[in-house]
């Protein structure tokens, strides 16, 4: 599903699961006939250009700096 949402929108990136529930309210109530048709996208498109669409991009949280600093020592065998 997410792989046919990068094909049809000619985007580089998979959507993450979130923004694309997001994206789905706009398809209310015709949910399942745009996933029928994403799917059918990524069928059509093959799998040379499946292999081109990159995992999503995800944010990951910093961890505060005192956190690096507190980390405990290795042990000694």
């Amino acid at each position: 599903m997410r792989k046919g949402w990068s094909v049809t929108y000619g985007k580089k990136h998979m959507p993450t699961p979130n923004e694309l529930l997001a994206f789905g309210e706009r398809w209310r109530p015709y949910r399942t006939v745009a996933s029928w048709y994403m799917w059918r996208a990524c069928q059509r498109a093959g799998p040379a250009a499946l292999r081109k669409i990159r995992p999503a991009k995800v944010r990951r949280k910093r961890e505060p700096a005192h956190a690096a600093r507190m980390s405990p020592r290795p042990r000694r065998s």
